[in-house]
């Protein structure tokens, strides 16, 4: 079975049918129902003064679910826009917070301990604890249930479904993201001060990384400036470095050739990516500490006006973080590129289109009629009014609208009662924040055009076990090789050396497994 028909097979295969009969009268004969017959006052008198009896109000449905949060603090227990959530599904939510710098701990805490939520988020699918659950049937599978609720049919594109499956079933309701994130940010000013145009090439990033370093773009006679600020977080489908690999053309972890998949940095094309970097850090184009440097680093070298590029994810181009900027310099103008030709066209890596995943455990839902009244809730979760009060929060509260658009009227009383809470949906939000931002705007569009030219990562649904039990040392090991190639003190016959030794060291073994588990996928 391929990956469409394997698709196919998990989603709605069509619009539910809802037939209606009509209660006509019949005449049988009989002398109440013959034309002409009267009623009696007293059976008259009864129709007008009978009434149905009232629908007693059902009782709130008791959830409890385990969530991240991003902010120094959870949210309160008397957050207002959980209270609307309780309000507008007839739920009682009990919500366990977890900070996201140790959510995969908890989580494996959570399990070990066998006392477990209804709704459990979780961030990676792919946890060996979470794997083993799955197998071993702790969770409920979700896929064929979904076509029965009308917000959740149809609600995943095929590559965010089959990038969340496990064994080629869905256990759990993913988080919507764009599938299309990679930009490269830039200066507007500075580039109006150079006299140059938004890159369009491989080339045009170089030339104004360049003159960005050498030609003054912040005019103030001084050579304190340069061109792109990076930092080389583990994963590179994103990020910085990941951008130049998706512009000269490698693949997105894998690849696939004649059915076969391989590692991405066995590629020529990877190894000109690293040489476009090279080449960058050699001139000093590029922020010498970039293997040092973590992310809220290389956003100060765009916010402290040092850097005028910034190679990262769409959203970045409207985070908080170039508040201070426009603080400072009410004349910087930021904005962003995303479609950079290279060899092989227009490209960018896809995400794995979810950020995250609903999963419910059986030990606290112990049977299908409970599932479903839980993914009735994540049913109304979904519904469009209850989306747009969780992406804005509530008129007049957190926005007011002007000509038509929506303006926020306490950043840091929406931060604190709605972006804290806003896990809690499974949609992707992004696309329906309602700003009146241009460059909002643009992000928002960016992310629907993007879609057409990303490239999927072929692995995400696979399991390697080596990979599971090995691949922090892995990683590692070509990490660091390709930090010490941009470096310069390793040529092209070390980095052949350093993925030598990647697959002596069971590189070839994680390889073998992928392949093993694609064939599963791919089979007809």
């Amino acid at each position: 079975m391929n990956k469409r028909q394997w698709y196919t097979s998990l989603k709605s295969v069509g619009p539910v049918l809802v037939a209606t009969s009509l209660l006509v009268g019949c005449s049988g004969g009989n002398a109440a129902s013959s034309k002409g017959t009267e009623t009696t006052p007293a059976a008259k008198s009864t129709q007008q003064t009978s009434t149905p009896p009232k629908e007693q109000p059902k009782e709130p449905k008791k959830i409890s679910l385990m969530m991240v949060y991003y902010f120094a603090e959870p949210p309160k227990k008397d957050n207002i826009m959980v209270q609307k959530i309780e309000e507008m599904t007839n739920t009682k939510l009990d919500i366990t917070w977890v900070p996201n710098s140790a959510y995969d701990n908890k989580v494996n805490a959570t399990i070990a301990s066998g006392s477990l939520p209804m709704v459990m988020n979780v961030q990676n699918n792919k946890l060996s604890t979470i794997l083993s659950g799955v197998r071993s049937g702790m969770f409920w599978e979700v896929g064929p249930l979904l076509k029965d609720y009308q917000n959740l049919k149809g609600l995943y594109n095929e590559q965010t479904t089959y990038n969340a499956s496990i064994d080629g079933k869905l256990y759990g309701m993913p988080h919507q993201r764009p599938l299309g994130l990679q930009m490269l940010l830039y200066r507007k000013d500075w580039l109006d001060n150079v006299g140059m145009k938004p890159p369009e090439t491989i080339d045009d990033v170089y030339q104004m990384a360049k003159a960005f370093t050498e030609k003054d773009p912040d005019k103030n006679g001084k050579k304190d400036t340069y061109g792109l600020v990076e930092f080389m977080p583990k994963l590179l489908s994103q990020q910085g470095f990941g951008n130049a690999l998706a512009w000269f053309g490698a693949p997105n972890g894998y690849g696939v050739k004649d059915g076969k998949l391989y590692p991405d940095f066995t590629t020529d094309e990877y190894l000109e990516a690293m040489k476009f970097y090279r080449k960058m850090f050699s001139e000093k184009l590029m922020n010498q500490d970039f293997a040092a440097i973590q992310q809220g680093q290389a956003w100060d070298g765009i916010a402290k006006e040092k850097a005028g590029m910034y190679p990262a994810v769409v959203a970045h181009a409207t985070i908080p973080n170039w508040t201070a900027l426009y603080q400072a310099n009410p004349n910087a103008k930021l904005d962003f590129v995303t479609r950079i030709k290279g060899p092989k066209g227009e490209r960018v890596f896809a995400s794995n289109g979810f950020n995250g995943m609903y999963m419910f455990p059986k030990s606290s839902i112990k049977t299908e009629a409970d599932l479903k009244d839980t993914l009735e809730f994540i049913n109304k979760l979904s519904d469009p009014k209850l989306e747009q009060l969780l992406v804005n929060g509530i008129e007049g509260r957190h926005y007011k609208m002007e000509n038509g658009k929506p303006v926020r009227l306490d950043q840091k009383l929406y931060d604190d009662e709605v972006t804290s809470v806003i896990e809690l949906l499974i949609t992707d939000w992004k696309p329906k924040l309602m700003t009146g931002s241009p460059m909002d705007e643009k992000v928002n569009k960016t992310y629907v055009e993007n879609s057409s030219i990303a490239v999927a990562n072929p692995t995400l649904p696979l399991v390697s076990n080596t990979q599971i039990e090995k691949g922090s040392e892995l990683d590692k090991l070509v990490n660091d090789a390709r930090v010490k190639y941009i470096y310069g003190e390793v040529d092209d016959a070390g980095w052949k050396k350093a993925i030598d030794q990647w697959r002596s060291n069971g590189g070839d073994k994680v390889i073998e497994e992928y392949n093993a588990e694609y064939a599963k996928f791919t089979k007809k």
